[in-house]
C-alpha cells in the first residue's frame, strides 16, 4: 500500500496462489487503512514475478495495472449505510407485498368457498319449500357440501366418518355459531339415521336449520338473501 506522496505504509506482502491460481490477502489497521482522515488516499501496487508465469499472462497482467484494475474503491459510511437502509426497506416492502397478497388470496378463496357453501344451503331450502322428497334432498345437500368440502383441502376425499365431517365444516366456519351447525348436524343425522317417515314437522326443522346457516354466511361473506 501506497500513499499519495508514493510512500509506502505497509510492509510488501509475498502471496502464493493457492491451487486455484487465486491469491487472497488483507491489510489490517487500527485505525483501518479505509480511514481516509488518517491515512489520506491510498494506492494498491501489485507485482508477479514467478519465473513459471508465461509473458503472455505477465503482459496482460501488464495491461490490468495499467489500465488501474487494482485501484482502490473508497465508499463513505454514510453511503454504505444509507444503502444498506434501501435495501432493507425494499426487502421489507416486498415482504409487506407478499403477506397482504397471501392475506388478500386466502380471505377470497374463503369467501368464494363459504359463496359455494351459501348456494347449497340455499338451494336445498327451496327444493324443500317445493316439496320435493325430504330425506333425499338432504342426502343431496349433504353430498354437495362434501364436495366443495373438499375441492378447498378441508375434507379428505376417501374420509370414513361422520365426525370427520362434522371437524372438517367446523374448520372451514370457523365464524358459524355452533347452534347453527349443531343444528346442521342434527338434520344430516336425521335423513340418515331415523327409520320413521319424514315429515312436514321433519321438514320445517330442515329449512330453519339451512335458512339459519345461509343468513350467519350471509351476515360474514355479505352474499345476498335468495
Amino acid at each position: 500500500l501506497t500513499n499519495s506522496s508514493n510512500g509506502e505504509i505497509t510492509d510488501p506482502l509475498t502471496i502464493t496462489t493457492d491451487a486455484n491460481g487465486v491469491a487472497s490477502f488483507e491489510f489490517n489497521s487500527d485505525p483501518p487503512f479505509g480511514d481516509e482522515d488518517t491515512w489520506g488516499k491510498l494506492s494498491l501496487d501489485v507485482e508477479i514475478n514467478d519465473p513459471i508465469i508465461s509473458s503472455t499472462s505477465k503482459d496482460k497482467f501488464e495491461l490490468l495495472r495499467a489500465d488501474s484494475s487494482f485501484d482502490i474503491n473508497y465508499k463513505s459510511i454514510d453511503e454504505a449505510s444509507g444503502q444498506s437502509l434501501w435495501v432493507y426497506l425494499v426487502v421489507l416492502l416486498i415482504s409487506a407485498l407478499i403477506a397482504g397478497g397471501v392475506v388478500i388470496y386466502r380471505r377470497r378463496i374463503a369467501g368464494e368457498m363459504l359463496q359455494e357453501a351459501a348456494e347449497v344451503f340455499a338451494y336445498t331450502a327451496e327444493l324443500l319449500a317445493a316439496g320435493d322428497s325430504i330425506r333425499e334432498t338432504i342426502f343431496n345437500c349433504y353430498q354437495n357440501l362434501c364436495t366443495v368440502l373438499q375441492q378447498n383441502g378441508f375434507l379428505r376425499r376417501d374420509f370414513e366418518t361422520v365426525r370427520e365431517f362434522e371437524v372438517a365444516i367446523r374448520q372451514a366456519m370457523p365464524e358459524i355459531s355452533d347452534d347453527a351447525l349443531s343444528a346442521i348436524d342434527n338434520m344430516f343425522e336425521m335423513a340418515r339415521y331415523s327409520r320413521e317417515e319424514l315429515g312436514p314437522q321433519h321438514q320445517a326443522a330442515a329449512q330453519q336449520a339451512l335458512e339459519r346457516m345461509s343468513q350467519e354466511i350471509g351476515m360474514i361473506a355479505n352474499i345476498p338473501t335468495r
